[in-house]
């Protein structure tokens, strides 16, 4: 052998804790597992807790999810506006606005609230809507479909 790698081989045994004998044990000094320490394991309850939380701040649990909330109602590309009652003068603008999808209408002013569509304005031919969405605002524009524009 080398005396480099005797010399390897020799440092290795003086740095694990107890040198070479820690290492060489007689084979009667082994453990072995006893078979009536298995029995206890298996004899123990495993019992398992699980945390509920309630959250009682802000305007928006961050805990519940937001792509399964009931609360979705019609999306901007499933709504038409039939009419618009404009007032010139101030906040008393009505929209008549019609789901595709369904019979059923929305008789809007400013700051009413239909699922995650809140109207922001009404002007004279549009209806601003404020979407929220994710987190996220943003702002789309449904305008009234005039015949007399077509032609």
């Amino acid at each position: 052998m080398s005396a480099r790698l005797y010399a390897a081989a020799l440092a290795a045994a003086l740095l694990v804790p107890g040198g070479l004998a820690a290492q060489q044990r007689p084979a009667s000094a082994r453990a072995t597992p006893r078979a009536d320490s298995a029995a206890a394991d298996s004899s123990r309850r495993i019992e398992y807790r699980r945390e509920v939380y309630n959250y009682q701040g802000g305007s928006r649990d961050p805990f519940r999810s937001l792509a399964t909330t009931n609360d979705v109602g019609p999306q901007v590309n499933d709504l038409r506006v039939v009419s618009i009652l404009y007032d010139a003068r101030g906040g008393r603008s009505v929209a008549i606005v019609r789901d595709v999808n369904n019979p059923r209408s929305y008789r809007l002013r400013r700051g009413d609230q239909v699922g995650r569509l809140r109207v922001v304005q009404i002007r004279q031919y549009e209806v601003v809507f404020q979407v929220e969405e994710f987190g996220f605002e943003r702002q789309e524009t449904l305008r009234l479909s005039r015949p007399e524009a077509n032609r």
